[in-house]
C-alpha cells in the first residue's frame, strides 16, 4: 500500500485519505442501521417485464441442441464448471480440493430442513424471519447451494458479515472470484433454454423450471441484501440481476408459469439489487472501468424489467444516458476497449452491444421514462467492437490473450464449448489435480474462453444481417424489437512513418516460414497497440501501445514489443495469459512479468514494476509505433532507462527480428522447436482463468 501511496500525486494522496475518513463514518452508521433493521425493507408493486416477447425459433434450438442438452443435464444434477474449477457440485461441507497446495476446510454439511430453522446462526438476527419465510417457498427436494463458499479452495465467507466489512486478497489460494461467478448464475440461461427444447412439456423441462425457481429463492434467502461476500462488488450483483432477468424472461417466453408468491419475491429481489448497484456505483473521475460499465448495464436491465416507479424510471434515464458517455470513454477511436486486454475488451463489448440493444427495444411506457436517446454513432462503436475481434482473431478463431483473462462475460446464453470427457481434461491441464466429482470416461463440456465470435454474432443483430445458428444474434434482435443501428468500421492497414534503417549486423534473427509472404495483408490497431501481419502461412502480432484505463495499467502485463506467433494454425508463441488474480499473488506476477511475454528483455529487470499492486501498471514505458505497414513494423519503448527499438519483418521465406540494443535471447536462425525454446513464455499456457496447461 506504501508503494501505492507514494506513486500517487499530493492532491490524490490528501483527496483519497478524506474519502476514506468520510467513508469510514458513514460506512459505521449504515452498518449499524442495518444490524438493527434489517436490509429487506419494503418490496415493490406490480408485474415484471419480460424483455424477450417471442422464443427464439425451433429450428434455432436445434441447432444448439447439443450443449444445450450436455450442460442442462450436468446442471440438472448440480454440477457447474467455472475459473478452472472442472465441474463439481457446490454444497456446504464438500471437501474441496485446494489451490497450488492451499487448502481449507469448508465447514460442517447442513441439514437444511423445510422450515429454515437450520439459517439460525447463519443469518443477522434482524434478517432472519424474511430469509426463512423465502425459504419455506421453495419446492421439495432440494439440496441448497453454497452461494459463500470459495469451492476451489475451500475457504467459506460468514453470511452475516456486513457488505464493506468482508475482506479478500489476504489468504492464500482463496479467490473470491469463485463464489462471485457462481452468484452471477450464468447457467439459469441454459435451464430455460432446455426448457424450451422440451417444449415445456416432460419431467426435464418440469426439472429445469423448478432448478430455476429454487435457486433463486435459495439465493435470496441466504443471501439477504448487503450482508455476505456476494454483496461486496456491485459488479457482480449487477450481472447477476441481468442475468437472471434474461432467464426469467426466457422462461415466459416458452409458456412457463410461476406462483405469485415466486414472482412477488423475484421482484422484490431485483428491486433491492437495483437499490444497492445505485447507492454503491463504481464511479471514479479518471480510471472507472468495467466495474462501473457493469454497474450501469446491470441497471438498465433492472429498470427495464421491474414495474415503473420514481425509483425506476431515474435508474433507467440514468443507466441509458451513462451507457452512451461510457461508449465514448471505454472504447477508442479504433474500436477496441481502452482496458489494453483483449478479453476484457470481450466482456465489456458484450455489455455494450446488449444494453444498447435494450434500451432501443423498450416500450414506450419506458422509453417515456429515459428521456435519452440512442445517438447514431453508437452503431459504429459497436461495428467497431466486433470489427475488433474479427480483424484480431487467429486462423482458428480464437483470439491473442494481450493483457488479462479472467474470462468474464455479462450474458452467456450461448458458452463456446466443445465435448470432451473428465479424463481428456484431466490430461491437459495441470490445474485440475485432484478434481474426481465425475467419472474419468464421463462426457462434459469444456468452455473455451478465447472463442469470441459470439460477441460479433451479437453485434450482426444490431448492424447487419442477424447470424442464422446464433443465440446471441437472436436475443441482441429480440432486445432492441427488430431495430438497427448503422455502423462500419475499417480497420487501418499501416502507421507511423517510413521504416526506419535497420542496424547494419552480420546475422540477423531469422524465423523460417517459407512462403511467409504470399498473400500478406496489415491491420492496426494504434489506439490499442496491436500491429498484425496476416498472410496464408502467417499469423504475427506486435505489441506496441499504452497500458490502458487512462494510464492505471490494471489489466495489462509487462508485454511491450512482444510479439505473438502462428505458423500454418498452430502457435510457435503466444501469450500464456493470467491464471489467477489475489488467490496466487506468486503466479499473478509471474504472468504478468517480463519473462512471460516474446518482448525485449532487459538483464533480468522488469520494464515497469509490479508491486504497486495486483491492478497497477504503470505507463512509463511510453511504447510507440515507429512505422507500420507491409515494408514491416518497427516501435520502441523508454522502459529500461534507455530506448529500445524493435523491427519486424516479413520477406519471402522468413520473419526477420532486429532489437537493439540487442537481447541474446534474439539472435539466432530457427524452426519452430527452437523458437519455442528461446521465445517462448516462462510460464505454462493458461487458455482461460484458473486453467494451467500441463507442462511438456
Amino acid at each position: 500500500m506504501l508503494r501505492r501511496v507514494l506513486a500517487l500525486p499530493p492532491r490524490a494522496v490528501a483527496r483519497k485519505a478524506a474519502q476514506r475518513i468520510g467513508g469510514a463514518w458513514t460506512r459505521a452508521k449504515a452498518r449499524a442501521r442495518d444490524r438493527r433493521d434489517g436490509t429487506f425493507g419494503a418490496g415493490i408493486e406490480g408485474d415484471l417485464v419480460p424483455l424477450v416477447g417471442v422464443p427464439p425459433p425451433l429450428s434455432l434450438l436445434e441447432a444448439n441442441r447439443g450443449w444445450i442438452d450436455g450442460m442442462a443435464a450436468l446442471h440438472l444434477e448440480g454440477y457447474v464448471d467455472m475459473l478452472g474449477s472442472g465441474w463439481t457440485r457446490v454444497r456446504h461441507g464438500m471437501a474441496c480440493r485446494g489451490v497450488e497446495g492451499h487448502r481449507y476446510d469448508s465447514g460442517p454439511a447442513v441439514e437444511a430442513d423445510a422450515g429454515g430453522a437450520w439459517l439460525e446462526g447463519r443469518t443477522d438476527p434482524a434478517n432472519l424471519p424474511e430469509a426463512q419465510r423465502l425459504w419455506r417457498l421453495i419446492e421439495p427436494p432440494y439440496v441448497p447451494v453454497d452461494w459463500h463458499l470459495d469451492f476451489k479452495s475451500g475457504h467459506r465467507w460468514a453470511e452475516d458479515v456486513w457488505h464493506a466489512d468482508i475482506r479478500f486478497g489476504h489468504l492464500p489460494g482463496v479467490d473470491v472470484k469463485v463464489p462471485w461467478e457462481l452468484a452471477r448464475m450464468h447457467h439459469l440461461t441454459t435451464l430455460g433454454l432446455c426448457y424450451g427444447l422440451d417444449g415445456g412439456q416432460g419431467a426435464r423441462a418440469e426439472a429445469c423450471r423448478r432448478l430455476f425457481r429454487n435457486q433463486l429463492l435459495d439465493f435470496a434467502a441466504t443471501n439477504p441484501p448487503r450482508f455476505g461476500v456476494n454483496w461486496r462488488c456491485p459488479m457482480d450483483a449487477a450481472i447477476r440481476a441481468a442475468n437472471q432477468i434474461v432467464a426469467w424472461s426466457l422462461f415466459r417466453a416458452f409458456g412457463a408459469s410461476f406462483d405469485p408468491a415466486f414472482e412477488a419475491a423475484l421482484r422484490d429481489s431485483l428491486y433491492r439489487h437495483g437499490a444497492h448497484v445505485f447507492a454503491h456505483l463504481e464511479w471514479d473521475p479518471e480510471h472507472r472501468a468495467n466495474h462501473y460499465l457493469a454497474d450501469i448495464c446491470g441497471l438498465a436491465f433492472i429498470a427495464a424489467a421491474l414495474p415503473r416507479t420514481a425509483d425506476t424510471d431515474g435508474w433507467l434515464a440514468f443507466a441509458v444516458k451513462a451507457l452512451v458517455e461510457e461508449s465514448a470513454f471505454q472504447f477508442l477511436p479504433d474500436g477496441a476497449n481502452f482496458e489494453a486486454s483483449t478479453c476484457y475488451h470481450r466482456l465489456s463489448a458484450e455489455m455494450l452491444v446488449y444494453t444498447t440493444a435494450l434500451a432501443l427495444g423498450l416500450s414506450d411506457g419506458k422509453r417515456a421514462a429515459v428521456r435519452n436517446f440512442i445517438p447514431a454513432e453508437m452503431g459504429r462503436r459497436i461495428a467497431g467492437a466486433a470489427a475488433f475481434v474479427s480483424g484480431l482473431r487467429k486462423p482458428d478463431g480464437r483470439m491473442p490473450q494481450i493483457g488479462d483473462n479472467d474470462s468474464g462475460r455479462f450474458l452467456k446464453i450461448a458458452p463456446a464449448v466443445r465435448r470432451t470427457t473428465v479424463a481428456e481434461s484431466l490430461a491437459l491441464y495441470r490445474s485440475l489435480d485432484g478434481y474426481g466429482t465425475l467419472p474419468g470416461d464421463a462426457v462434459i463440456w469444456d468452455e473455451d474462453s478465447l472463442d469470441h465470435r459470439h460477441l460479433t454474432a451479437a453485434a450482426a443483430g444490431l448492424t447487419g444481417p442477424s447470424v442464422p445458428d446464433s443465440l446471441d444474434s437472436w436475443l441482441v434482435g429480440e432486445f432492441a424489437g427488430g431495430a438497427r443501428l448503422f455502423g462500419r468500421m475499417t480497420v487501418a492497414e499501416s502507421a507511423g512513418g517510413d521504416l526506419p534503417p535497420v542496424p547494419d549486423r552480420a546475422a540477423r534473427p531469422i524465423i523460417g516460414v517459407p512462403g511467409a509472404h504470399q498473400g500478406l495483408e496489415t491491420l492496426c490497431w494504434p489506439d490499442f497497440g496491436l500491429y498484425l501481419f496476416r498472410s496464408r502461412r502467417l499469423y504475427l502480432l506486435v505489441r506496441c501501445g499504452p497500458v490502458g484505463q487512462n494510464g492505471r495499467g490494471g489489466h495489462a502485463h509487462n508485454d511491450q514489443l512482444a510479439i505473438e506467433l502462428n505458423v500454418d494454425g498452430e502457435d510457435w508463441i503466444a501469450d500464456p495469459g493470467s491464471y489467477l488474480y489475489t488467490a496466487d499473488r506468486h503466479w499473478r506476477d509471474a504472468y504478468r512479468s517480463v519473462a512471460a511475454h516474446a518482448a525485449p528483455r532487459g538483464a533480468g529487470r522488469e520494464p515497469s514494476r509490479l508491486d504497486l499492486g495486483d491492478f497497477w501498471l504503470q505507463d512509463n514505458a511510453n511504447a510507440r509505433c515507429l512505422s507500420f505497414g507491409p515494408t514491416g513494423f518497427a516501435g520502441a519503448h523508454d522502459a529500461y532507462g534507455e530506448t529500445v527499438t524493435r523491427w519486424v519483418r516479413v520477406v519471402e521465406d522468413a520473419v526477420e527480428i532486429v532489437d537493439a540494443p540487442a537481447g541474446d535471447e534474439l539472435w539466432w536462425h530457427a524452426e519452430r522447436e527452437a523458437v519455442r525454446a528461446r521465445l517462448g513464455p516462462a510460464v505454462p499456457f493458461s487458455p482461460g482463468y484458473g486453467l494451467r496447461f500441463r507442462e511438456d
